[in-house]
């Protein structure tokens, strides 16, 4: 038995190490396929594995429990009613307490916490991850792999009322490699032990080593036998181009969210403005009223005008608050915790460059059109390997067999060695499900050369817009700053004399300058956004290790 407990032993050494070897491979791996796509993109470090937490009586529950209480058992308490005086005041503590007892977020500081507690940025994550999984999957299947079988069996035989009684042990110690074109070869160790447990059954001891290869000649022979391997290299390049773009596309769309705040913030505190001139306004026709300068209709409207914007802007300030919570619901901030939109701008610069220029950039470096034209080569690949299985199955095959001497399992003798060799040929008499299945790999190909062509001529159509955006954003701001500068004359002429114009004239000026203002702020927010999303679509957005934006030479202004 003790030879036996010795196989056994090199069958538990031979067991893989574990979760923390795989867990290495996989950043090493993701580490070179971040490196050899530029080093742009960080390889993701996954610090925590997912983990069972319910409990196994939970897990097996064929009937969970459902919490859904009945109508009688729901309170509602309606809210008091406000005056406007209470919900003017209450709009002035919550601006003064959003300033005041809120922590800061800037814009790259919001950058950075989203690359960091994302779930979107997690689950891109995820998704690179899976796919180095799945390489290393591949690349154990076409490693050296063990395997090693123990089988204990009991044999009694009845003979005239009594038993004749062994243990047999068999240990079965297999290698199996495969070779890079088709086939593989395997080795193994065969051993049996048979004790005699009443002394009336011969003991048998004995191992047999074994070598064999199959290598196919036609059907399987070539590169179409690393299929799977080849596919699953290509699939982490893939993935490593497509999580880089999805970081590229992730910032812009951050950074429209958050210039988008604070252009809701810069509105409030415009329509804030606004506000305070409107109740001026009020309290100036309340008092010309009352020395009998004004008529009251006059007042009323001017007091009620003041309460509509007060009222509108309540509703703007809860929108903008609900705005807030889902960005921070977006980027990972724990939502309870208040944060202030700080004002943010880019300082980014139109680009100098031609229609053709800027089409021949995006071409040349969008990674996901080089995937695109990379996919196509896999359909094309395919269609070989489907007509490779319409090839006849030609196999070779050799063996050879040396086994021990009687009653021992580890002397062995040249006299004791078998040989075989063989060729086995399949006659394709039905090839027709194969040939069905080459038709679909054309048309697969087909589709993925349409599905490419229709890429190219979407990044060229987006590239343009882009570029045309950018010059109708930059004619939009001019103009905008022009109004502005417009409206607040025409109020300043206003103020200068109200007596001569009316309530109606004097709040429309005041409406128009705080319009003027927002329109300016959408203006600059647009302009920048368009000079994002032409650097996303030609392929020169870069992001850095942290989810910031890349800061490229001549891209910000002085």
């Amino acid at each position: 038995m003790r030879a036996q407990i010795a196989f056994i032993l090199v069958g538990l050494a031979g067991c893989d190490a574990g979760f923390p070897s795989i867990d290495a491979r996989v950043d090493a791996l993701m580490s070179e396929s971040s490196e050899a796509m530029g080093g742009q993109a960080p390889a993701p470090r996954i610090d925590t594995w997912a983990t069972v937490t319910s409990s196994d009586v939970d897990l097996v529950d064929p009937a969970p429990e459902t919490t859904n209480p009945a109508p009688d058992d729901l309170a509602f308490a309606p809210a008091p009613l406000q005056d406007p005086d209470a919900i003017a005041d209450a709009l002035d503590q919550a601006a003064a307490l959003l300033e005041a007892e809120t922590t800061p977020l800037p814009l790259d500081a919001a950058l950075l916490w989203a690359t960091a507690h994302s779930q979107e940025y997690e689950s891109a994550e995820y998704d690179y991850m899976s796919a180095c999984l799945s390489l290393l999957y591949e690349q154990h299947l076409w490693g050296p792999r063990f395997f090693d079988t123990i089988t204990t069996s009991v044999d009694a035989d009845a003979d005239e009322g009594f038993y004749d009684s062994a243990i047999t042990v068999v240990n079965d110690f297999d290698i199996t490699h495969r070779l890079p074109y088709g086939g593989d070869v395997s080795a193994g160790v065969l051993a049996t032990v048979v004790d005699d447990i009443h002394g009336t059954v011969t003991d048998d001891r004995g191992t047999s080593l074994t070598l064999d290869v199959s290598i196919p000649l036609l059907k399987g022979a070539g590169a179409v036998a690393r299929e799977d391997l080849i596919q699953a290299k290509r699939d982490m390049v893939y993935a490593a181009r497509t999580f880089e773009r999805f970081r590229r596309s992730f910032l812009r769309q951050l950074v429209g969210d958050y210039l988008n705040l604070v252009v809701r913030r810069q509105a409030l505190d415009n329509a804030q403005r606004g506000v305070e001139s409107l109740r001026q306004l009020a309290r100036r026709q309340q008092a010309l009223y009352e020395a009998g300068r004004a008529r009251l209709y006059d007042s009323a409207d001017a007091e009620n005008q003041a309460l509509a914007s007060i009222a509108s802007l309540s509703q703007s300030w809860e929108q903008y608050r609900l705005a807030v919570d889902r960005f921070k619901v977006r980027i990972g901030w724990p939502v309870d915790d208040p944060v202030r939109i700080e004002s943010a701008s880019l300082g980014l610069v139109p680009p100098a460059v031609t229609m053709g220029e800027a089409v021949t950039s995006a071409m040349t470096n969008r990674l996901d059109l080089q995937t695109e034209a990379d996919e196509l080569e896999d359909a094309e690949r395919s269609v070989q390997n489907a007509r490779n299985a319409l090839l006849p199955n030609l196999t070779l095959t050799a063996g050879i067999d040396v086994a021990s001497d009687d009653d021992t399992v580890t002397s062995f003798d040249a006299g004791n060695t078998n040989l075989d060799a063989g060729l086995s040929l399949e006659v394709p008499l039905d090839r027709k499900r194969e040939g069905i299945i080459v038709r679909q790999a054309q048309i697969t190909l087909q589709k993925a050369r349409r599905s490419e062509q229709v890429l190219r001529d979407t990044i060229a159509v987006d590239v343009r817009s882009a570029l045309r955006d950018i010059d109708v954003f930059r004619f939009s701001l001019d103009l905008q700053e022009r109004n502005v500068q417009i409206a607040q004359l025409g109020l300043d002429s206003i103020m200068a004399d109200p007596d001569r114009v009316s309530v109606l004239d004097q709040t429309r000026a005041i409406e128009e300058l705080q319009d003027a203002r927002d329109a300016r702020d959408s203006a600059r927010r647009d302009l920048e956004l368009a000079i994002l999303d032409y650097l996303l679509h030609a392929g020169q957005l870069r992001v850095q290790a942290g989810g910031t934006l890349e800061p490229l030479a001549g891209l910000r202004g002085s």
